[in-house]
């Protein structure tokens, strides 16, 4: 028996041997017995005569079977009086990231044709690139910036935005154009909190901004995306929710450059001549504005990894969501109602913010506000981190300030209410 074995093990051997011995066919390369055949790299090749030798030919691409498309169906609105509204990104895009980078922030104009104003009751990003689109925010653009949104999506190939639509200005395309949904890997349908919906008027737009991290490629192989958004709308008229509308609560941001770390735009003043360059004066006076609403001089800054800003509450409404919204530096976000107070309530409390993730948290009691209350708040920033962080750390240092790009900074809290 152990004979056998040992026999049985060497035949075995001299045929994996002889698997493994055999050579990878390459185009011109001697081969042994005409017409025979070996695939290699996606190729066929054929042992051919090539005067009075036998010789691999250049081969021949392997097609593969593409999968059969799976059926796509429209689905059927829960509402009775609901419409389902699908809109697809105008072209195909292919993901390009900057020089040194890996990110590609895309803003694309998504026209959904809703021909009545409407409140949405369920909204649905659907990618076609589920491996490298990191994640995507959903703005819904008025009339406000409608026009400026057109123009700059012309060609239907969209255009480059980081932290915002990039419509209108810094502040106050937050109303203009409110962010009303994100996805990440693993969500589905976004449904705004029971009894509530987001309104959107006849002509409105969405502006979606897709993420597309070009290092989760499979393979490295970059494919064009043309994603989609699905919505469930109800007429106005028919509708039994209560509209959300959207409050912002700021605060200024003053970042030094860290300890041991020099360049010309760690001086403030340089930083801000830079900024307002890149922003044709427009963000400059929001510095100003938003220290001045916040009790500030606006002349004479305070640096601080810390900020914090108290404002008075204008009229009577109930909080039913709440987002942080910071950039790459951001590290912590609070909101309080009336601190310091016996009435002192957190509205949230977010310890470890994510860039990627600032979806609108759904309190668990909807917060009554009065006119007269105060909202104060607060982040933590922490400027270390952009000499670590990819697609900041070859960037030329600089002093922080509130600003749109990436390179700036924000501290904002986006609050959903209902009025009345």
């Amino acid at each position: 028996m152990r004979i056998r074995a040992i026999a049985a093990s060497l035949v075995l051997l001299v045929g994996m041997s002889s698997s493994i011995a055999a050579p990878s066919p390459k185009a011109g390369a001697a081969c042994t017995k005409l017409g025979m055949t070996q695939n290699f790299q996606s190729k066929k090749f054929t042992c051919v005569k090539s005067g009075s030798k036998r010789v691999w030919d250049k081969g021949t691409p392997i097609k593969s079977a593409l999968p059969s498309p799976t059926p796509t169906t429209t689905p059927s609105p829960t509402n009775p009086k609901g419409k389902i509204y699908s809109v697809q990104m105008a072209k195909a895009h292919l993901p390009v990231a900057p020089a040194n980078g890996y990110d590609d922030y895309r803003c694309f104009l998504l026209d959904p044709k809703v021909a009545e104003d409407s409140i949405i009751q369920s909204i649905e990003f659907i990618p076609q690139r589920k491996n490298y689109v990191h994640h995507a925010i959903i703005f819904r653009v008025s009339e406000a910036n409608l026009q400026e949104a057109k123009t700059l999506d012309a060609s239907g190939t969209g255009w480059p935005c980081f932290g915002g639509s990039g419509l209108g200005g810094m502040f106050t395309s937050f109303v203009t154009s409110p962010w009303i949904s994100a996805w990440a890997p693993g969500r589905g349908k976004d449904l705004p909190p029971s009894g509530y919906g987001i309104p959107f008027n006849k002509d409105e737009q969405f502006v979606l901004q897709v993420h597309y991290n070009l290092l989760a490629a499979t393979g490295g192989k970059i494919e064009t995306d043309q994603s989609k958004i699905v919505i469930e709308a109800v007429p106005v008229a028919d509708a039994t929710v209560k509209p959300l509308n959207i409050e912002l609560f700021a605060a200024p941001v003053e970042l030094a450059c860290p300890e041991g770390v020099t360049g010309q735009l760690c001086d403030r003043t340089e930083a801000v001549k830079d900024l307002s360059k890149r922003t044709k004066g427009g963000a400059e006076l929001e510095l100003l504005g938003i220290a001045a609403m916040c009790g500030k001089n606006p002349f004479f800054p305070q640096p601080d990894v810390v900020t914090k800003c108290d404002q008075k509450v204008r009229s009577n409404y109930t909080i039913v969501t709440a987002a942080p919204h910071m950039h790459l530096l951001g590290r912590k976000l609070k909101m309080t109602l009336n601190p310091g107070t016996s009435r002192e309530q957190v509205i949230i409390n977010v310890e470890k913010y994510d860039f990627d993730d600032q979806s609108p948290i759904p309190l668990k009691t909807p917060l009554e506000v009065k006119q007269g209350d105060v909202i104060r708040i607060e982040c933590t920033h922490d400027p270390k981190v952009r000499q670590l962080i990819p697609s900041l750390k070859n960037l030329p240092p600089r002093y922080v300030t509130w600003g749109e790009g990436s390179s700036d900074e924000m501290c904002l809290g986006i609050l959903s209410v209902s009025r009345g």
